[in-house]
């Protein structure tokens, strides 16, 4: 009967061992399972936020060039105003003025027509009858050289062919039609209206190679 009751309490004791034990050793991987788990969390948050420390650090530095980008255009800028503001001058419209009046004063180098419809564009002029005295109209200057030249008002019926061949005779009609073309900033030499003041060169000349 002793030796029955001594072997059960054997059993009993080795079972407690047995069971603190793996208590024990569950709770110990549990720990170490979440210490893992919580140097992982480190690691991706010190990772992500050194990538957003880079991203932004890129943004910064994209935002420094474009600043300066921004400022080396300025110049650019303001020397194509200039060089507008040598080319262009202004006309203020007089009381009883006309697109075609102002054209005729301010663009004579050019015909009636193509000299209205520069002023339209510059001015985005959406109706060329209706302008108003005090109207400050932007247009162009001639910048042709005008040595030597003789300055002449196209008559009615004149071409530049006849207007050629009889001030410039001593060369072919086609090269004095161009050379009168390229003196007076022409496009076209069918265009020319009544009134036009062109200039043509004294003498020979032969027209600029383009």
């Amino acid at each position: 009967m002793k030796s029955k009751i001594k072997k059960a309490l054997i059993i009993l004791s080795s079972a407690i061992v047995l069971f603190f034990g793996v208590f024990f050793m569950t709770r110990s991987l549990n720990n170490l399972v979440q210490s893992s788990n919580k140097s992982d969390i480190t690691d991706v948050n010190e990772t992500s936020s050194k990538e957003n420390s880079n991203a932004e650090d890129k943004v910064q530095v994209s935002k420094d060039n474009n600043t300066t980008k921004s400022t080396n255009d300025e110049p650019a800028a303001q020397s194509s105003n200039n060089s507008t503001a040598e080319k262009y001058t202004d006309y203020v419209v007089q009381k009883g003025d006309t697109l075609y009046s102002i054209a005729r004063k301010t663009i004579p180098w050019k015909s009636q027509e193509e000299a209205v419809k520069l002023i339209e564009t510059m001015n985005n002029i959406k109706d060329r009858e209706v302008i108003v005295s005090g109207l400050r109209l932007m247009v162009p200057v001639n910048t042709i050289d005008t040595t030597n030249c003789i300055k002449y008002t196209v008559q009615p019926g004149e071409t530049l062919y006849n207007i050629a061949e009889e001030y410039l005779p001593t060369i072919d009609t086609n090269e004095a039609v161009q050379v009168i073309m390229q003196k007076n900033n022409l496009s076209n030499p069918n265009l020319l209206s009544v009134g036009l003041e062109i200039y043509i060169p004294e003498g020979e000349a032969e027209p600029d190679a383009e």
